[in-house]
């Protein structure tokens, strides 16, 4: 041991950076985020692409790969039916949202298993 303390203090400032490199790295790609009004945000963060259809406007995002997000603009109408897929068509689930308050929502889990959560 270092008779002043310098060698242990530099392995426990290397820990901690590299601890919180990894936590970094491990976040997710749609961490919990602020909705913005008027923007629909799309993150897969599970093991499958997803894309998000809009029924009641006739059109859909793009397919988003695991682990990007995607981000639109939506106005004009005051509730929208959003439909989640997974990127063979699969539905994830369905929900409304009002697009003056925007959403985000992100698909979870694997192919055989797969969720979602709003944010």
């Amino acid at each position: 041991m270092s008779p002043n303390g310098t060698i242990p203090r530099r392995l426990a400032t290397a820990a901690a950076l590299g601890a919180a490199a990894l936590a970094t790295a491990l976040a997710p790609a749609g961490a919990a985020q602020a909705a913005t009004p008027g923007q629909f945000t799309l993150c897969s963060d599970g093991y499958y692409s997803s894309y998000a259809e809009f029924p009641d406007r006739h059109f859909a995002t793009r397919i988003v790969d695991p682990g990007t997000c995607a981000t639109i603009g939506v106005s004009g109408q005051s509730k929208d039916i959003v439909v989640l897929h997974q990127a063979n068509g699969a539905v994830i689930g369905s929900f409304s949202f009002d697009d003056a308050t925007g959403t985000g929502v992100s698909t979870t889990g694997n192919a055989w298993s797969a969720g979602y959560y709003r944010w």
